[in-house]
């Protein structure tokens, strides 16, 4: 008897086996996803969007079913791997917090991530320089793992990629790791983490002297002849080629907002940066799956350089494109460095738009911008936008850097006085003015800042 019911054990566990694998073979089902891989970017100490439905995605052997457990809730999500082994899902993050765990299929287990805000830096080599290069080293002592940031590695490509070259997320004591990411980014995540209190992950995808045009989609880039014709592709800086390696690759991870610090190298051709940069931020903000994601422009500092009309170009932008925002630089400025140092001042200031903008703290955030002019007999009148508070000077006894002319074209210098939140401009040497500017300068040191310490922007009135 102790052998027939062994011997019924053994075939009623060979019957079970069978009829598992019968199942499966049916369905789809496979025991273990094959070959699981997922972007660089889903790794430890990742930052994902707060209170959101975030996209995972990765690849697979074809027809794998990929398990996924995120521990804020430990809900099962599972999905399949097409033919082509590419998959993806999507998962419910709660608010902000961690740290949290995130098992993918039975090997990969991403350690210690948090629930955020997550932000896109790009640009050229005043976003990529290093904290560790830069001036007002006032957060030697920082050493706050809610700040995270993930640095895109540089890779110029003439296709699409699906994934990035390598990358991870630097967070905690700043001599020992953080030194090494960019300044810029850094700032705005520090004025964000302290404000809001949540943690604050920044994907930086930057190089150094790069064009604008090799961020923009290629396709767009060949189909806009006045873009591609002032370009002309110069050999090594293909159009493209960086958002073919270092932006598409992100899509479409959740994010709240950009930041952009770029533009030295198209002053050359500054005619077309209006249409190129709207073309750019269009196709960005579809990417990552939100045609109303927030950019945020850091307008060109003072420098020995003459860009002051790329300075406009760069303020109607910000006007004209839905959901910008500008940050005024040009008291950041170093007149023998393209490379000024003081980008504590450029990150906080981008942060403040972002606190006003995004996250609804009721906080002033914009420079005085001009708005208006009215001629008042041998007087100007100049009115501006954001300047509620009033205006104040920080050094001199006026306004300095004001310049008026008449119907003759020729600027002299004016004398200005403030009168609450406008600024009232005369000169001896003009009785009919038509016109006025104010730091039309390359590089200089302005003294005029709104009570909220925003240097007015720089501008010019029209006749």
């Amino acid at each position: 008897m102790i052998y027939i019911k062994n011997t019924m054990n053994f075939l009623l566990k060979r019957l079970f086996f069978l009829f598992y694998f019968c199942i499966a073979n049916v369905t789809g089902i496979v025991i273990q996803a094959q070959n699981i891989a997922l972007p660089k970017f889903f790794s430890n100490g990742m930052v994902l969007q707060r209170e959101s439905s975030v996209p995972i995605w990765g690849t697979a052997t074809a027809g794998s079913n990929i398990s996924i457990i995120a521990s804020w809730d430990n809900t099962l999500i599972s999905t399949t791997a097409n033919a082509n082994g590419k998959w993806s899902t999507t998962l419910k993050t709660p608010q902000a917090g961690g740290p949290y765990t995130i098992k993918v299929g039975n090997n990969i287990e991403i350690k210690s991530v948090l629930i955020g805000e997550v932000w896109v830096c790009s640009g050229q080599s005043n976003m990529k320089m290093r904290l560790g290069e830069a001036d007002r080293w006032t957060v030697e002592s920082d050493n706050n793992s809610n700040i995270r940031i993930f640095e895109v590695p540089v890779e110029r490509s003439q296709t699409l990629k699906t994934d990035i070259s390598g990358g991870f997320w630097r967070y905690g004591v700043i001599p020992d790791n953080m030194q090494h990411i960019t300044a810029v980014g850094y700032y705005f995540a520090r004025r964000l983490q302290l404000e809001l209190g949540v943690p604050i992950g920044i994907i930086g995808s930057y190089e150094g002297g790069t064009n604008a045009e090799e961020w923009l989609n290629p396709t767009i880039f060949n189909q806009n002849p006045d873009i591609k014709n002032a370009y002309g592709s110069p050999s090594g800086t293909e159009a493209g080629c960086l958002y073919n390696s270092m932006i598409y690759p992100l899509f479409p991870y959740k994010i709240s907002g950009f930041i952009w610090y770029q533009g030295e190298n198209n002053v050359n051709r500054q005619q077309t940066y209006n249409h190129l940069m709207k073309e750019l931020v269009k196709d960005w903000r579809k990417g990552f799956q939100n045609n109303y994601l927030p950019f945020y422009i850091v307008q060109l500092t003072s420098f020995s350089s003459d860009w002051r009309e790329f300075r406009e170009i760069q303020e109607n932008i910000s006007k004209e494109l839905s959901n910008s925002g500008l940050a005024v630089t040009i008291d950041c400025g170093d007149q023998s460095d393209i490379h000024p140092k003081n980008k504590f001042l450029v990150g906080s200031r981008l942060g403040d738009i972002a606190l006003s903008n995004v996250y609804g703290k009721n906080k002033s955030f914009s420079s005085p911008i001009y708005r208006e002019m009215k001629v008042e007999g041998d007087k100007i009148r100049i009115f501006f936008d954001c300047a509620d508070k009033g205006l104040k000077i920080t050094s001199g006894e006026m306004p300095e850097l004001f310049e008026i002319a008449g119907n003759d074209n020729i600027y002299q210098l004016a004398n200005a006085r403030i009168e609450g939140n406008t600024i009232l401009l005369w000169s001896d040497k003009i009785t009919t003015p038509v016109s006025a500017r104010y730091f039309w300068k390359n590089y200089a040191v302005p003294n005029l800042y709104s009570k909220d310490d925003y240097p007015v922007a720089p501008f010019r009135t029209r006749k």
